[in-house]
């Protein structure tokens, strides 16, 4: 089987040799980075003790507790229309290509879309809002399911693939953390003093950017002549109530307001992790990616030494 590799790689052409002998170096790093970047998270894992929310440090911490939501908007995953505290969801189209005589599928990405609106860390000591943007994200609950139309008419039961006899067909991912699950973050710790509080303008541009990522609905209360747009003056509208929305808010309740926040660190070398999964459980999955990472690493590197020796 040797030789036979070895009488391969002689009758190669010399750009063909050059092109498989950059790709195996070019996938060998990209492995060495990966092993890297899993061996650091669990070894950091292993060395941060959990940190209780009432006396924990400000700067990079250990935590754990339940998800909770907010009050105000709820949260509502965009395909199964489930409440929940963080969603990452896709919607992909089977395409047909007829290449040399034959029919390939394939599925392309349609759209997708990742929740940006920030819950609760219930602690046995406290509470700490969790602002998920930048956070690697480990769920509690996935669904994938198949329909015909490019969003969902029904939850995941609705549709099948072999149910459709007709049309183009979709299959509908979506991942989710439900209130009440179990939680272990790992992130940046700030209490009220060094939280920002956002001014007039930068609440008026949150509520009509959350307004703005469901399209459907903005156009539904302000398309009135309706040409699927909003036309300068509908925008207007559209801005006045959200003035007057804020204007009319009810006041914070300074007794009950939750003064710590989660969020990524500054230090792009330490992981903002969010996960579903218990500690345990994460720490040996990412030992088993980072022994799996540094063979191939090994792999590749040697199998490509060995193909420059056989060839030179």
């Amino acid at each position: 089987m040797i030789e036979g590799f070895s009488r391969v790689i002689l009758q190669l052409p010399r750009n063909e040799f050059w092109l498989l002998f950059g790709v195996a170096c070019v996938l060998s790093a990209i492995c060495f980075y990966f092993a890297f970047r899993y061996f650091w998270r669990y070894r950091m894992m292993q060395d941060m003790p959990t940190a209780l929310l009432r006396s924990a440090a400000q700067g990079y911490n250990e935590f754990k507790g339940k998800a909770s939501l907010l009050p105000g908007e709820p949260i509502i995953a965009p395909l199964t229309k489930l409440s929940c505290v963080w969603y990452e969801y896709s919607v992909e189209e089977k395409q047909s290509q007829h290449v040399r005589g034959r029919s390939r599928s394939r599925w392309r990405v349609y759209e997708t879309g990742v929740s940006d609106g920030v819950f609760a860390l219930l602690g046995e000591t406290g509470k700490a809002i969790v602002d998920p943007d930048d956070a690697e994200v480990v769920h509690s609950q996935s669904d994938t399911w198949y329909g015909s139309t490019p969003y969902p008419t029904a939850g995941p039961g609705g549709f099948s693939s072999t149910s459709v006899p007709f049309g183009k067909r979709y299959r509908y991912s979506e991942k989710r953390i439900h209130e009440n699950d179990l939680l272990y973050v790992l992130g940046h710790f700030s209490t009220c003093s060094e939280i920002e509080l956002p001014s007039e303008d930068e609440s008026l541009a949150i509520l009509l950017k959350r307004w703005k990522n469901n399209p459907e609905e903005l156009l539904m209360r302000f398309d009135e002549n309706k040409d699927n747009q909003l036309d300068p003056e509908e925008w207007q509208k559209a801005v006045w109530l959200a003035k007057k929305l804020l204007a009319e808010s009810v006041p914070l309740d300074v007794d009950n307001l939750i003064d710590n926040m989660i969020k990524a660190p500054t230090d792009s070398r330490k992981p903002f992790l969010i996960s579903a999964q218990e500690e345990s459980l994460l720490i040996r999955s990412f030992q088993y990616k980072s022994w799996a990472t540094l063979f191939l690493f090994f792999a590749l590197g040697t199998l490509s030494v060995w193909a420059f020796n056989i060839r030179f």
